[in-house]
């Protein structure tokens, strides 16, 4: 296994990996730091307790001053992620006004922009969650079927109006979820952060797939709502 110091690389602390984190100690958010993207790359089994206190500069001891064990550190990063993720797209569906063509593409929007800017955040969220115990695994499946009735309620409205022709929300909600969760594997904007992480291998060479076109974010979340729409059979795009 790769020792701990091999985690506290720099090069992956150049933009932020998840969300503003409010009083949170200084240790207490480097562990954050170093495990959402030693959990990324490596799984979470992959990684002990020894090698993210190696990284951040601590004892293995001390590490339970700040979290009483290594899940409780993966289940705060869930909730992180799940959270702040629906917050995100709840915002946008509120704020895109009443029209449900316009709800979905803000909400695919923001949804897009959330995982392509927070990647191994997104990458821990939706890969880790069978280390989870039964019960916090409960609690982030919650946040996630709130994001689905999120989503379900601006297509049923959709097809109340006439607007979108789709006999399934739910199937369709999970394609569009799906379709979503994958950005953060492949795409890099520049700048983001863990873009010379090994992840970022895949992403280099899927991205070198799009011959003679480079896409940057917002061209991305344009044109993945567009492609939520016809999920939905959208009468007019």
């Amino acid at each position: 296994m790769t020792g701990g110091k091999d985690l506290a690389n720099e090069r992956l602390f150049t933009a932020e990996l998840f969300p503003s984190v409010e009083r949170i100690r200084p240790q207490a958010r480097r562990l954050l730091e170093t495990a959402v993207v030693a959990f990324a790359e490596r799984g979470y089994h992959g990684v002990s307790v020894r090698d993210l206190t190696g990284a951040v500069g601590i004892k293995p001891g001390s590490f339970y001053s700040h979290y009483p064990s290594k899940e409780a550190l993966l289940f705060e990063l869930q909730l992180l992620g799940h959270r702040s993720h629906h917050a995100h797209v709840r915002d946008a569906i509120l704020a895109a006004g009443p029209d449900p063509a316009g709800q979905l593409r803000e909400g695919m929007r923001a949804n897009v922009w959330f995982q392509a800017t927070y990647p191994l955040l997104t990458i821990v969220a939706n890969s880790d969650l069978h280390a989870l115990s039964p019960e916090n695994r409960s609690r982030v499946m919650g946040i996630r079927h709130d994001f689905g009735v999120l989503l379900v309620a601006v297509i049923d409205r959709g097809v109340g109006t006439g607007a979108f022709d789709c006999p399934h929300p739910w199937l369709a909600v999970y394609a569009i979820g799906a379709m979503g969760i994958r950005v953060a594997w492949w795409f890099r904007d520049r700048g983001a952060a863990g873009a010379e992480s090994p992840l970022s291998l895949y992403s280099h060479e899927a991205t070198s797939w799009i011959q003679d076109e480079q896409f940057s974010l917002d061209e991305v979340c344009e044109q993945y709502a567009d492609y939520a729409l016809k999920i939905v059979g959208c009468a007019s795009r």
